[in-house]
């Protein structure tokens, strides 16, 4: 009998070790492994542990073991169990047995069914029976030796944190005194429940198929601050772009029909001096630094009409005045840091001047969108273009006809203020108003 409970035990150790050996050490995040674990359950254990030569006799107990995990194979483990068993022999007495042992085990994780192998050391210690002894009475009632096992069991996963054990199975030797061998065997079978605790990082989980990479791509287009400028002044032109990835680097270069350019960047100008009355295009090309072949052009057109020689000083002194109360009426919306919502201070100004507005006409207004200097210039430029729209929206619920509005964003490009402080980073969070041909 004893010979086929260690077979049977052999049988269990060397199946877990081959299924181990050829598994990838990969798992399903559904089932993480676990850190440490605890587990409670109950076992019966059969025995030959004379005194008395008493044959096999089966004692009920319980076990609590818990181990730590040091690699995704090997945890260290350790395990205590108790069993009782009355009448054992003819003489009438009943045997508690207690084992508390350690060692390696070895486990098939990240699965629901959870296979494992162990071999432990440690002691053992029985009482309520009689042990040969060398004391006067001849005998003792309590007696202590070295055990071991090997054997193993599966687990099947409940959850990332609970477990049954649904099997553990292990043959045992102890080397308690009966007057004979001094050696006993034990075959164990038991049940219960694992309590997992933490996480191991230590291995790779098995995930969904990575994305493919996304392509990079560019989106490009320009425009300017007004669309008719009078000979010798300064045009504006600024590039919108957008990049898939968000934040690849962007490099631009520019060309126009007329005139002269000046700047490299996303903003740049036009001086339209001996440029003679006419329409004009500029050209910008933009493309990723990273892959020159992903590029993207725009077009922007501007008119270019004769100066008033006659009028020109008096056209200039009525513009300065009509600037100065425009801006006395008309006065910038600043926002939030990263937010294009209408503040109430913003809104009182706005609703002021719409007031204005309305009650002159003739004003067409250009809205512009600026941020402060942190974050990508991609990304300040979309949020300016969303704050003057913010903007531009309030003006349209105040009653200011939609066809005098238009707006561009210079983003970080065009900044106020310089330092770097909250006051500097607040004057550049805005959206300004200016009057429009």
């Amino acid at each position: 009998m004893r010979s086929i409970y260690l077979l049977f035990v052999l049988l269990i150790v060397a199946g877990s070790t081959v299924a181990l050996a050829q598994a990838r050490p990969t798992v399903d995040s559904a089932f993480s492994t676990p850190r440490a674990d605890l587990a409670l359950g109950y076992s019966y254990i059969g025995a030959n542990a004379p005194p008395g030569q008493s044959g096999y006799f089966g004692l009920n107990g319980g076990f609590a073991s818990g181990s730590y995990r040091i690699t995704h194979l090997f945890t260290i483990a350790g395990e205590f169990t108790g069993g009782h068993a009355n009448n054992i022999s003819a003489l009438g007495q009943d045997l508690t047995l207690f084992t508390f042992m350690g060692g390696p085990r070895v486990a098939f994780t990240g699965r629901r069914l959870v296979p494992f192998a162990q071999v432990l050391f440690g002691g053992a210690h029985a009482t309520d029976s009689y042990f040969p002894s060398s004391s006067a009475a001849g005998y003792t009632t309590s007696a202590s030796s070295w055990a071991l096992s090997a054997g193993g069991g599966v687990d099947y996963h409940l959850t990332h944190r609970l477990a049954v054990r649904a099997l553990e199975a292990q043959y045992m030797r102890t080397a308690l005194p009966n007057g004979s061998s001094d050696s006993q065997n034990y075959f164990s079978i038991g049940a219960g429940i694992v309590f997992k605790f933490g996480t191991y990082d230590g291995i790779p989980h098995v995930s969904a198929a990575s994305p493919k990479p996304q392509r990079n791509n560019l989106s490009f287009t320009c425009n300017t601050n007004v669309a008719s400028i009078e000979q010798g002044q300064v045009l504006e032109v600024t590039a919108n772009t957008l990049t898939q990835p968000d934040g690849l680097e962007v490099q631009y270069s520019w060309s126009s029909d007329a005139g002269t350019i000046d700047g490299s960047g996303q903003r740049v100008t036009l001086n339209t001096a001996n440029v003679a009355p006419g329409n004009y295009t500029i050209t910008g090309h933009a493309s990723l630094v990273t892959d020159s072949g992903i590029k993207s052009d725009c077009q922007v057109p501007f008119r270019v009409l004769a100066q008033q020689n006659s009028l020109a000083a008096t056209d200039k002194n009525t513009s300065t005045q009509n600037e100065e109360v425009f801006h006395a009426n008309v006065q910038d919306a600043l926002f939030d840091y990263d937010s294009y919502e209408i503040r109430p201070d913003a809104k009182k100004a706005i609703e002021h001047a719409a007031e204005y507005l309305n009650a002159h006409p003739a004003i067409n207004v250009l809205i512009a969108g600026y941020a402060d200097e942190r974050g990508s210039a991609e990304y300040n430029l979309a949020l300016g273009e969303k704050r003057a729209n913010a903007a531009r929206d309030a003006l349209i619920a105040a009653g200011v006809p939609a066809a005098r509005l238009s707006i561009i964003s210079y983003g970080k490009e065009a900044q106020v203020c310089t330092a770097n402080t909250e006051k500097c980073f607040q004057e550049n969070r805005r959206a300004a108003f200016n009057m429009h041909p």
